[in-house]
């Protein structure tokens, strides 16, 4: 008898204990929201400077002031920002919620160093058709919906043998048809994205050496 109290008093111990520690195991996994802001060597705010957490692009841009706000994990472990206008720069996150980040300026080895600190994210999170009349323009479109391209404002460049190509643009083709501008393109307008790399880009001979990006426009009675 003395031993079955015993158990039911340690039993009614330990639980509460486990239950706290299950509590508290599942709030490390909630995620914190870091801001901050991006500037290049003369200390001026970089806009449109791309974010990176622990490798992978998160899809935010620095705004019109420099400013950027994203949500990581609580043990996220850095943070970058590239320009292909000013560089890149790399960041210990260490649990901070306020994190500023400096452009080194560093323009001719951005390509090197994103191919070697930085990874693609996973097609099936960027390829959901219900997201592509959420964006405000083409640019930010292709950005967050087309994996292996390194968008500044409308600068776009694609990654090709582990390494990006920034002397020029990409070749555009909407709906087959080689085009010098997609300014003029509304995401919601959009059926498709397609980014076209090697022999899938050779059919369009020269042009398409840096790529080429295949946009698909919705019909006429697509567009409701």
């Amino acid at each position: 008898m003395k031993r079955v109290i015993f158990l039911l008093t340690a039993l009614f111990i330990l639980l509460p204990l486990s239950l706290s520690a299950q509590k508290s195991g599942g709030g490390s996994k909630k995620k914190i929201t870091v801001t901050g802001t991006v500037s290049d060597q003369n200390n001026k705010v970089v806009e449109n400077a791309e974010i990176y957490v622990d490798s992978i692009n998160t899809g935010v841009v620095t705004d019109a002031v420099g400013r950027y706000k994203v949500k990581v994990s609580r043990d996220a472990k850095t943070m970058i920002a590239a320009s292909t206008e000013y560089g890149y720069g790399k960041a210990e996150i260490d649990g901070r919620t306020s994190l500023d980040i400096k452009l080194n300026g560093d323009v001719k080895g951005l390509a090197a160093f994103i191919s070697k600190n930085t990874r693609l994210p996973s097609k099936s999170k960027n390829s959901r058709p219900e997201k592509l009349n959420t964006y405000t323009d083409i640019y930010q479109m292709i950005r967050n919906t087309v994996p292996g391209v390194l968008v500044n404002g409308r600068s776009i460049v694609v990654q090709q043998q582990n390494s990006f190509f920034g002397s020029s643009q990409p070749l555009f083709v909407v709906n087959g048809v080689r085009v010098n501008s997609i300014d003029y393109i509304n995401p919601q307008e959009v059926k498709s994205i397609q980014l076209l790399k090697g022999s899938y880009a050779n059919i369009y001979g020269n042009e398409g050496a840096n790529g080429v990006i295949s946009i698909t426009l919705k019909k006429g009675n697509e567009k409701q």
